[in-house]
């Protein structure tokens, strides 16, 4: 009886494990986010996944991946997966709020960033992807396999990118298991 007891347990620990690796598949191979993947990074690893919930709504899953699987913050890849539809107003706003989190924004550099961020983001669906893609010296973001925005200017890129990756963010739970750090 003791024997089967740790077989039970494993066999459900592979079923789970199977199930979220499905899921992972799920976020990082459809189509258009494969082939945007394919182009900068052939070959990667998972760093880590999450979810992020508010309240009783389920928002979006989170995907980190690099080619180590070790979080990098030069080169890594960060996929969003919409698990509601969210108006672009209210991602522009929100977007804006992490960004006023971070730094003191001017006037100057609030209007801008709204501009920007009002002609690059899209109203989501369930089951949109965003993708963004940061380099060493670069960062191109993807909304349903269409490039929406390149920069090259690093403190808008790390700023943009730290929304989800920074220790003190909305939600460091989040942020941990993202990082690969809720073991």
């Amino acid at each position: 009886m003791l024997l089967k007891f740790p077989i039970f347990l494993l066999s459900i620990f592979n079923f789970i494990s199977f199930g979220f690796a499905q899921e992972i598949n799920k976020v990082l191979f459809d189509t258009n986010t494969k082939n945007i993947i394919a182009k900068v990074m052939p070959k990667y690893k998972v760093v880590g996944t999450a979810n992020y919930s508010y309240l009783f709504w389920d928002i979006y899953d989170a995907v980190l991946i690099t080619e180590t699987g070790q979080f990098n913050n030069e080169e890594f890849i960060l996929i969003l997966k919409y698990n509601k539809v969210i108006k672009k107003e209210r991602l522009v706003k929100e977007t804006i709020n992490e960004f006023e989190k971070q730094e003191n924004l001017t006037q100057k550099k609030l209007k801008r960033l709204k501009v920007l961020f009002n002609k690059t983001y899209k109203k989501t669906k369930v089951g949109s992807i965003f993708v963004g893609i940061k380099t060493k010296n670069s960062a191109e973001l993807f909304f349903e396999g269409k490039k929406i925005l390149t920069s090259k200017d690093i403190k808008f890129i790390n700023s943009f990118f730290n929304i989800w990756l920074r220790e003190d963010s909305q939600n460091p739970n989040f942020t941990k298991s993202l990082l690969g750090k809720n073991n």
